[in-house]
């Protein structure tokens, strides 16, 4: 049985989890979002491509909410 046919998650859902679970809080201590907060589609393929190309969860929530110079 595969994890999908279990309902578990893969090791690569884990972890995807695990570092938006760090981009939230990070975000929320840095003073970029306010519960409750609702992660669009759209942003949470961008953390998915910042999970994927190894950015740091706070590197994430930079990347998303800080200041373009």
């Amino acid at each position: 049985m595969t994890a999908d046919n279990c309902g578990e998650l893969s090791n690569y859902e884990t972890q995807l989890r695990a570092w938006m679970s760090e981009w939230y809080d990070h975000a929320f201590a840095s003073g970029f979002i306010q519960p409750p907060f609702v992660l669009n589609h759209a942003t949470a393929v961008r953390l998915e491509g910042y999970f994927n190309v190894g950015l740091t969860p706070a590197e994430g929530a930079n990347v998303i909410f800080g200041v373009v110079h």
